[in-house]
C-alpha cells in the first residue's frame, strides 16, 4: 500500500542529502511515508511554496523560519516551526582567480596566513579600487537571512571592510553562482557546496575561507514546516522527523559517502559530478585549480555533535546577527519567537517514539 504522501521542498546542494536518503534508501517508507521531493534552485520559491501549502515540508536556510515569523525583510508573516536540523557544514567564500590574484599580489604575507583573515588582502584591493576610482567590487549570497550572508559579512569585517558602504552584496540562486562568477557579474561569493568546489574545477574561483575558518558552529538548514500543518499532522510529522534522522545517521558515516556522492550527482537531485560531490563529502576539498586537496574530515556533519537538533542557542545566534546587520530592530526581544519557532520538544518526541519502536521490533 502507498504511504502517507509528504510533499519535501529542497534546493540542490550537499545538504539536501537528508532527505535525499531518506526517500531514496526506504528510511521514508519504513516510516509508513511516501516521500516526493520537489526541486527549487532559489529559497524563496521554496519559502513561498511552503508558505502557501504547495510543500508541507522544506529544506530550509535555518534564518527563514526566525524571520518569517517576524515579517523581516519585507516578507508577510509566516507561522513556520523547526522541529528538526538538517546538518551543518560546506560553505565557504569563493573569489574570482582575477581577484585571488589581485589579493595575492596586495598582501602575499597575509594571504600565506590563516584563511580565515585573508579578507584583509581584499581590504589593500579595495583601497587600491577606490584611489583609482574604480567601481564596487561585487558579491553575492544566497538569501538575506542565512548563515552565508552573516559568515560573509563577518570574514568582510574581520579584514575592516564594511559590507554595506566598501562592498555590494547582492543574492544569487546556489547553483547560478558559479556561472555568475565565470561570466565576470560577480567578483566572490559565499555558497554552500558543491557550488564552490564546482567553480575551483572549472578554473574560474579560488576558495579563500571556509565555513571552518569563520564560525564552524553555526547553524545551516532545518526542516521547515507550517505551523498549522504540524498541529493538524502530529503523527506524520514525527514519523518524518524519525525517517530523516535514520537518514542522517546513514549520510554520516564515512563508508556511506561514495554511495551518497553517486545519489546526489543525479540530475534529479543536486547534478553536479560525482567527483566534486565525493570530494567534498570526503573532506577532501580542493580550494585553488592545480593544487592538491587538503584535509578536512568535519567538512560535512550530518548527525553526530547534536547536528539534527533544533538548537535555540543557534537560533540566537541567528537573531543576533539580523540584529547585528539592520535586518531587526536592535532593542527586539527575541526570546519568545525563538521559542515558537525551534521546537526541540518534537524532536524529542519523535526521538522517543523511535526508540520505543526500536525496542519493541
Amino acid at each position: 500500500m502507498p504511504g502517507r504522501q509528504i510533499h519535501l521542498g529542497y534546493v540542490p546542494l550537499v545538504d539536501c542529502a537528508i532527505p535525499v536518503v531518506a526517500r531514496e534508501l526506504g528510511f521514508a517508507e519504513a516510516e509508513g511515508l511516501d516521500l516526493i521531493l520537489g526541486r527549487e534552485l532559489s529559497w524563496a520559491s521554496i519559502r513561498d511554496k511552503l508558505a502557501v501549502g504547495l510543500y508541507d515540508a522544506a529544506h530550509l536556510l535555518a534564518g527563514i523560519p526566525l524571520a518569517a515569523r517576524l515579517g523581516l525583510g519585507g516578507m508577510p508573516q509566516q507561522n513556520l516551526i523547526v522541529p528538526m536540523a538538517l546538518g551543518r557544514g560546506g560553505n565557504a567564500i569563493t573569489v574570482s582567480t582575477r581577484l585571488y590574484q589581485r589579493m595575492l599580489e596586495a598582501a602575499p604575507e597575509i594571504m600565506a596566513g590563516p584563511r580565515g583573515k585573508t579578507a584583509k588582502a581584499l581590504k589593500k584591493v579595495i583601497e587600491l579600487d577606490q584611489a583609482a576610482g574604480r567601481p564596487l567590487l561585487s558579491f553575492a549570497t544566497v538569501f538575506p537571512f542565512s548563515s552565508h550572508n552573516y559568515e560573509l559579512r563577518y570574514w568582510l569585517a574581520e579584514g575592516e571592510i564594511d559590507p554595506d558602504q566598501d562592498v555590494n552584496i547582492g543574492i544569487i540562486a546556489p547553483p547560478r553562482m558559479f556561472d555568475s562568477l565565470r561570466n565576470g557579474w560577480i567578483d566572490g561569493y559565499c555558497v554552500g557546496e558543491p557550488w564552490n568546489l564546482r567553480a575551483v574545477d572549472r578554473g574560474d574561483g579560488v576558495i579563500v575561507a571556509l565555513k571552518e575558518d569563520i564560525h564552524p558552529d553555526s547553524p545551516e538548514k532545518v526542516l521547515g514546516v507550517r505551523e498549522e500543518w504540524a498541529n493538524s499532522n502530529r503523527e506524520a510529522l514525527l514519523a518524518l522527523v524519525r525517517a530523516l534522522t535514520r537518514a542522517a545517521e546513514w549520510a554520516d558515516k564515512l563508508e556511506n559517502r561514495s554511495e551518497l556522492a553517486r545519489l546526489l550527482s543525479d540530475e534529479n537531485y543536486v547534478g553536479a559530478p560525482y567527483e566534486i560531490l565525493h570530494a567534498s563529502l570526503a573532506g577532501r576539498p580542493v580550494l585553488k585549480p592545480g593544487s592538491p586537496p587538503m584535509d578536512f574530515p568535519e567538512r560535512h556533519v550530518f548527525f553526530h555533535q547534536n547536528a539534527t537538533i533544533p538548537s535555540c542557542e543557534q537560533a540566537a545566534w541567528l537573531t543576533s546577527q539580523m540584529q547585528r546587520w539592520d535586518q531587526a530592530p536592535p532593542d527586539l526581544d527575541m526570546t519568545d519567537t525563538i521559542r515558537q519557532v525551534y521546537r526541540p520538544d518534537i524532536y524529542q518526541d519523535a526521538s522517543t517514539k523511535r526508540h520505543q519502536i526500536k525496542s519493541i521490533t
